[in-house]
């Protein structure tokens, strides 16, 4: 029976909490509507740009489609990818270290794996979502006009960070909660066990940048050339159909292919910790379970830190001009590292 300790519940906590603040990021978002096709609606709150709005949602659409068709047929060869390796994983683990070691290993590698390629789709997702709603703030006229646009896109940015952290931090709290149960006191084989979690985030982390990076520079490569070099034309003119190439390229292998980075680093990162933690004698004598589960912990606390500080640069210390995006940044930067710092040695 899985049962929590303080420790589990501030964790599972962090992670509810996470969730919560990216769906609600999310619906500010989604306020923000996009025209339907010209004549089909009214322009008032962008009347100076019908003819631009409406030419908006036909490559909003174009970049959406492309980049969904793109995720689709690369995570089919990343499911491929996983049954093999995973069947790899378990007959050299059952060799090594027992069937049971290697069936678990096997579970904890195919969990991190499709983590992986969820935090990657709802990465992409949100900011092809956010790309056209964040030009729709842009053409608002206001005295303030680089707060509206700025916003929009911080928060498509906190949706995938939330969401991807909310979604790491919960499962590897429930892999280690079950496997808890399964091995006893028998930490440090079960840490090596969990270890699969972040080979199987890292592995299709390595299919989304590398593949998607790929595409995006053979697309942006042969936008340039074609367009600048032989026609002549600017850079992402729409006067050249690569650009839209060159859009969803930017968004299966720069966010997607992110997405599953961040989360494969915070994976790899967090199970070498606990692997580490595991190997002590006296962290496992005097820690107990709460010190085995400072690293996850330490991922739980940076949640909330972050949760906090990113209301500076949404409401306490807005985006007015040009120059604040570099200043606010820096400033969500600092402040973060400060805090967590401070929090770490609680």
């Amino acid at each position: 029976m899985v049962s929590l300790t303080g420790v589990d519940t501030l964790i599972f906590g962090s992670a509810v909490l996470s969730s919560m603040f990216a769906f609600m990021c999310f619906c500010q978002i989604a306020q923000i509507k996009i025209p339907a096709k010209k004549g089909a609606r009214d322009y008032s709150a962008i009347s100076k740009f019908p003819d631009e709005m409406a030419r908006l949602s036909d490559i909003y659409d174009l970049i959406r489609n492309g980049a969904k068709s793109f995720l689709h047929a690369e995570y089919k060869i990343c499911a491929l990818f996983v049954v093999v390796f995973g069947a790899v994983i378990y007959f050299l683990v059952s060799v090594g270290s027992g069937s049971q070691a290697g069936l678990l290993t096997t579970i904890a590698f195919v969990l991190g794996a499709i983590t992986s390629m969820v935090a990657g789709y709802l990465g992409m997702m949100i900011a092809v979502f956010s790309n056209a709603r964040t030009t729709i703030e842009a053409t608002r006229e206001a005295d303030d006009v680089l707060t509206k646009p700025f916003n929009c896109a911080f928060r498509a940015g906190a949706v995938m960070g939330f969401a991807l952290c909310a979604l790491g931090t919960s499962v590897l709290l429930g892999i280690l909660l079950v496997y808890k149960d399964i091995f006893g006191d028998d930490w440090e084989t079960m840490m090596d066990c969990v270890a699969g979690y972040g080979l199987g985030g890292s592995s299709i982390a390595m299919f989304g940048r590398v593949g998607g990076g790929i595409y995006t520079k053979a697309a942006d490569v042969g936008a340039d050339l074609v367009g600048k070099v032989v026609h002549g034309l600017e850079e992402d003119d729409p006067k050249n159909p690569a650009t839209i190439a060159d859009n969803v390229g930017d968004n299966v292998g720069d966010v997607a292919g992110m997405g599953s980075d961040l989360f494969g680093s915070f994976a790899e990162a967090t199970c070498a910790a606990l692997v580490v933690a595991s190997a002590s004698e006296t962290l496992v004598s005097e820690g107990k379970w709460p010190g085995l589960m400072f690293p996850v912990t330490i991922s739980a606390g940076g949640i909330l830190v972050c949760l906090m500080v990113s209301f500076v640069a949404t409401h306490i210390k807005p985006v007015k001009k040009e120059a604040d995006i570099e200043t606010v940044l820096k400033l969500q930067l600092g402040l973060t590292t400060l805090l967590q710092i401070g929090r770490a040695h609680v």
